[in-house]
């Protein structure tokens, strides 16, 4: 995509006849040129990978995201007792911790000397997204910044380690990140720790899924390759995507989304090969099971010999009610094993004789950019698993890629440390902590032998990689079903479990995938998969609506609840009525309980696992009155939220006037959207998760025998955070109709489109 200067100067629409005429043209040595088209996607052209970083960094800030940056930066930093109090809470992957936990845990768990960008390339894009950024600051009134942070002292410049340590904090969220609490307050016995809030930092994210569909040439319509991405993110906070198209001519040419301060697609899209990512089940840590030596809990026992533990004293900044900054000293603990630890609601209690520390490889994970760069770089599905492999930069998420040529692929290949099976049985920890991570379904090897210590990662060959003409799948469920067709095994434990039931979302894909394959007729085409994600069924009510219907027959309080019930399209579109009531209901029997077992008729069968288990026995009087109890309760919060029985999906689900689709993973939805609980009026829409970037891409052959992708998308949250921007809502209403759109990505698309504005930035010297 090469634009002509003359072409780009203008900041008001061009027609594009006169763009198309001045092709081709090179760019300026110190320009940088963002081109905005609809829905606020900057198109940025630059001539070297610096200063595509620095618009990258300007027009993230400039779509109305300062404030998310700047106030992630205040958490890196270690700054928000600082700035915010320490008592105030921020919420973390991990869930809500106070300012001062946050503040502990980040100072001293983030070491700016591991997170040094070794790639130059790498290290070029971060400097320019700092530069960019603070040039948006530099020219912009601290009043004229969204109210969220207007005229706040606290937003400040941002210097290149500030990144580094901001994509630190992006790496460890399936790692050390889940455990900020317990590191921040771990403490010897006898010493008076700070108490925990109750967070379980073993259960798995709420707010981080994601669907991911990649289609080979044996199946598409046109024999090319077709990829779906559907991450399910926060709709608030800092992990909003952003979408972006970056260019540097005879360099990079990639389009998609990305999180801050990312300057490149990270679920993302070129002229050859797309790709999504979802949140992988491999375990990205390792505990270990400290033997303390006899008198003193801060030395352990390895291989015979005592090791003292080393203290961390770290001073934080403390701004207290009356404005006066004092300082407050916490000490955290390290151990040859990692960062000690302590959540007693677990069972891992620092006691007189045992401690835990937890290895965490992403810890010194600097990869992030220069993966995604790699991988915008690819030209095909196989080059892009070889860049995965060689960077090693995808922290705690799979990959699944189509390419132009017809490939599709599936990649494991995330931060997980290097326990095989037989290291994890020749490094068995005591009997107690073996239960303790069978319970969790974690990791604990034994920390009183140095043969126990597992550096670095799980070697590339050891992990999941495949590729064929055919189809793989994910919902975050682990890599065994990937390739529905046929199962992958033979792994070690650690990257996740197989042989188990499935996740109701795992199944509805594959459900709807077999249809499609299994059809008679025309090859699967984008459209068909378009229409899927939005097809809102619930696979919930699919497999026990009817026992529920069983259940309530007869019951003269529940006759109004079971007509509404029985007359239910058994979707959870917009217009549906009963999906409501029926996700009330579904979430009073308790998250997806086909997964805990006990409540199907029909039990699970790993021979059969998209189609078990399934059938409650509704002629069983234990599940009968379970149905008929969570019914009961479902009506009596629907008539204490002032909702009829019978009210359309769309008001229960309402944000800024917006009717919203979608709904709970446990009900089986692949347009996920996670809303909080029922209350007076609806779901409660303050913090979504779920559908967030979408983007559905194939490709076109063009006459000079190149492709062009052909992709549509749809970023549900709009591109901007600032509440009073027409680009927060413009795209959730698309969403609301379930419409995707056109995203423009060559010279001629972008120069068509009818909201086109251009944008010079005269790089510094």
């Amino acid at each position: 995509m090469l634009f002509s200067p003359l072409c780009l100067s203008s900041r008001r629409p061009l027609a594009a006849a006169l763009c198309l005429s001045l092709l081709p043209a090179t760019i300026h040595a110190r320009e940088v040129v963002i081109t905005t088209t609809t829905h606020g996607i900057p198109h940025i052209l630059a001539p070297n990978l610096e200063a595509a970083g620095y618009g990258a960094g300007y027009a993230y800030a400039a779509a109305g995201n300062a404030c998310l940056l700047a106030d992630a930066l205040v958490t890196v930093r270690g700054e928000r007792s600082l700035v915010f109090g320490p008592e105030a809470q921020v919420n973390l992957v991990a869930g809500r911790v106070s300012n001062l936990v946050s503040d502990s845990f980040f100072r001293a768990y983030l070491d700016d000397a591991r997170l040094t960008i070794a790639d130059p390339d790498a290290d070029a894009l971060i400097r320019g997204y700092a530069a960019g950024y603070n040039r948006f600051l530099a020219e912009t009134d601290p009043q004229a910044l969204p109210e969220a942070c207007r005229g706040a002292a606290w937003v400040t410049p941002a210097t290149p380690a500030d990144l580094r340590r901001l994509l630190g904090e992006r790496a460890i969220q399936a790692g050390g990140g889940r455990f900020v609490e317990a590191i921040a307050t771990a403490a010897p016995p006898d010493t008076h720790p700070v108490p925990q809030a109750a967070t379980d930092p073993l259960a798995p994210p709420p707010t981080l899924a994601s669907n991911g569909y990649a289609l080979g040439g044996d199946l598409t319509a046109d024999g090319g390759g077709l990829l779906l991405g559907n991450p399910h993110f926060p709709w608030e906070g800092g992990l909003r995507f952003f979408a972006l198209h970056v260019t540097v001519p005879g360099v990079i040419d990639v389009m998609g989304a990305t999180l801050a301060p990312i300057p490149l697609p990270a679920i993302g899209f070129n002229a050859r090969l797309a790709w999504t990512h979802t949140v992988s089940t491999s375990q990205r840590f390792v505990l270990h099971e400290l033997r303390l030596v006899p008198g003193d809990p801060t030395a352990y026992l390895v291989d015979g010999v005592a090791e003292p533990m080393v203290p961390r004293d770290i001073a934080i900044p403390v701004r207290g009610t009356d404005g006066r900054v004092t300082t407050v000293t916490r000490r955290l603990w390290e151990s040859r094993f990692g960062a000690v630890l302590a959540m007693p609601a677990r069972g891992l209690t620092w006691t007189a004789d045992t401690a835990w520390a937890i290895t965490d490889p992403e810890r010194s994970d600097s990869r992030l950019v220069a993966q995604w760069l790699r991988l915008g770089q690819a030209g095909n599905v196989a080059e892009g698993q070889a860049a995965l492999i060689a960077t090693r930069g995808t922290p705690w998420i799979n990959t699944l890629m189509a390419d132009a040529a017809g490939v599709a692929g599936y990649a494991d290949l995330t931060g997980v440390p290097p326990v095989t099976d037989a290291r994890a049985q020749a490094c068995a920890p005591s009997a107690r902590a073996a239960a303790i991570a069978a319970a969790a379904r974690i990791t604990i090897l034994a920390g009183d032998r140095a043969a126990c210590a597992v550096p670095g990662l799980m070697p590339a060959d050891q992990m999941p990689v495949r590729n064929s003409r055919r189809l793989f799948m994910n919902a975050n469920d682990s890599y065994w079903l990937s390739d529905p067709a046929t199962p992958l095994t033979g792994l070690p434990a650690i990257l996740g479990p197989t042989d188990v039931p499935q996740r109701l979302r795992t199944r509805m894909s594959a459900r709807q995938l077999g249809e499609l394959t299994g059809r008679p007729g025309p090859a699967i085409a984008p459209s068909d998969l378009e229409a899927m994600l939005f097809s809102e069924r619930n696979l919930a009510a699919d497999l026990a609506l009817d026992a529920v219907l069983t259940s309530c027959a007869g019951q003269p309080d529940l006759a109004e609840a079971c007509a509404v019930l029985a007359r239910w399209d058994r979707t959870s579109a917009p217009d549906a009525r009963g999906a409501g009531l029926f996700r009330q209901l579904w979430r009073r029997l308790g998250a997806d309980p086909g997964r805990n077992g006990g409540f199907w008729s029909v039990p699970f069968d790993p021979a059969h696992p998209f189609d078990t288990p399934r059938a409650p026995d509704a002629h069983d009087k234990a599940t009968a009155d379970l149905l008929r109890g969570a019914l009961r309760q479902a009506v009596a919060d629907l008539r204490a939220a002032g909702l009829a029985l019978d009210a359309p999906l769309s008001a229960f689900q309402q944000r800024g006037g917006i009717a919203l689709r979608g709904g709970d993973d446990a009900e089986g939805m692949l347009d996920n959207l996670g809303l909080g609980p029922l209350g007076p009026g609806g779901f409660d829409t303050t913090a979504p998760y779920g559908t967030s970037w979408v983007q559905l891409v194939r490709w076109r052959r063009l006459a000079d025998g190149t492709t062009a992708p052909v992709a549509r998308g749809l970023l549900t949250y709009g591109q901007s955070a600032d509440p009073s921007s027409p680009l927060h809502t413009d795209q959730t209403r698309l969403y609301a109709a379930g419409r995707l759109f056109d995203l423009p990505f060559t010279a001629e698309q972008i120069a068509a489109d009818p909201g086109l504005t251009q944008q010079v930035l005269d790089l510094p010297d």
